[in-house]
């Protein structure tokens, strides 16, 4: 069974984000982190905002208006279904691999 950052250790120091540039300079971090969570890609997907509070970043509510400047379709993001997709303990058979957090302005 792989291993998971769900699984082991301790959790790694929270990522303080006040600016689109702190994201993109610990964008690598962040997703290393991700990607050591069950099914993290596909979460991303769902609700990224609750996906990097999850795996320790915290971003500003400056940070989060430039991300819906951006991607305003982010605004819809259902919490309901990510903790129910998230809750549902099953590695997926499709894995969604991220390359990058979001589009740059």
């Amino acid at each position: 069974m792989a291993t998971t950052t769900e699984d082991v250790g301790p959790k790694p120091p929270r990522i303080v984000i006040q600016t689109l540039q702190d994201l993109h300079a610990h964008e690598q971090e962040i997703l290393q982190r991700i990607a050591g969570v069950r099914n993290g890609g596909a979460l991303f997907l769902i609700h990224p905002f609750q996906l990097l509070a999850d795996v320790g970043v915290d971003l500003s509510e400056t940070t989060k208006t430039q991300i819906l400047d951006l991607e305003p379709s982010l605004s819809t993001s259902s919490t309901v279904a990510y903790a129910a997709f998230k809750n549902s303990g099953e590695q997926q058979h499709v894995t969604v691999t991220l390359h990058g957090l979001f589009r740059r302005g």
